[in-house]
């Protein structure tokens, strides 16, 4: 495990330390209460255990756990075991820094085989740790990408989306939204069947991501649908930017199997203003679509222009 310990007598730190590097853990150090509490905001994702004593300067180790149990938050994948060491026996002592978010309590002098059975439960303890981390990261990427194109689905897309938002709105940065629709999708569903279809979704994913501009976010928010947000551009060159797209997606065909499928789509373009909301800058780009289906498809259309 990589420990930090706490310690401000300099002979108990360095007795603790060896102890510690005996039984085969990584050991940093700092001195104090309010020395571990700066250090460990800092590197908090670094550590599987921390050892603190009871009785030091600048901050108590009931007062540091406490403020590191309050940074970590409720969140489990945050929580990292603490043992607190001191000479005290009193039960209020021991009471006390389990309430206040301890997992375990030892009294020096430390006898060398408690400690190293005291490790053997953290250890554990920290092992269920990282496989929660994990558990939960997974679960993060299934709720939020698609299953077939690898995109972000349309929760994830719209979570980017009212970030993106929010800092256009606070840095008064231009933003663009657009929504990308492939043309007659039904008909190459029907006519390659359903495995074709995925295999053209697939590739066009690919396309997508293998040459969309920096910073430009997709996500499959529909069926056929792809959502696009342009940060930190303006209509003018959002524009440049789709056309762009609406040709890397249909000048090559679509490979299936020994078929070639060629294929076009369609692009709504409109730009967020801060009267906007998410739902309306989606349906404001969604009307700028269905507009660019009714005049002839291929082509992209923007919100509010005449594009005739």
């Amino acid at each position: 495990m990589k420990i930090l310990i706490a310690e401000d007598a300099p002979s108990d730190r360095m007795l603790l330390r060896l102890h510690l590097e005996k039984l085969g853990h990584q050991v940093s150090e700092v001195s104090d209460g309010a020395e571990l509490v700066e250090y460990f905001f800092e590197h908090s994702a670094e550590y599987d255990l921390l050892v603190v004593d009871l009785n030091m300067p600048n901050k108590t180790g009931v007062e540091a756990v406490n403020q590191i149990r309050a940074f970590q938050g409720g969140y489990d994948a945050n929580w990292v075991p603490i043992i607190i060491l001191s000479g005290s026996e009193s039960d209020s002592d021991i009471l006390r820094c389990i309430e206040a978010g301890a997992d375990a309590y030892l009294i020096k002098p430390i006898q060398h085989k408690v400690l190293a059975a005291k490790l053997m439960a953290m250890t554990r303890l920290a092992d269920m740790r990282k496989r929660l981390i994990a558990m939960n990261a997974r679960l993060e990427a299934l709720s939020t990408t698609d299953y077939l194109t690898n995109l972000p689905n349309r929760r994830a897309f719209e979570k980017n989306l009212q970030d993106e938002m929010a800092k256009s709105d606070r840095y008064e940065q231009s933003l663009c939204v657009a929504v990308i629709d492939i043309d007659h999708f039904k008909q190459i569903n029907d006519t390659y069947g359903h495995e074709g279809g995925d295999v053209v979704l697939k590739e066009l994913s690919r396309r997508l991501e293998k040459d969309k501009r920096a910073g430009d976010q997709f996500g499959r928010i529909g069926g056929e649908e792809f959502g696009l947000c342009l940060p930190y551009t303006d209509l003018e060159n959002a524009l440049i930017a789709c056309e762009r797209y609406r040709q890397l997606l249909t000048q090559e065909p679509y490979l299936y199997g020994d078929r070639r499928i060629n294929l076009t789509v369609s692009i709504g373009l409109c730009e967020f203003t801060s009267e906007n909301n998410q739902l309306e800058l989606i349906k404001q780009a969604d009307a700028a679509l269905y507009k660019a289906k009714r005049t002839g498809r291929d082509r992209v259309v923007v919100m509010g222009v005449d594009n005739n």
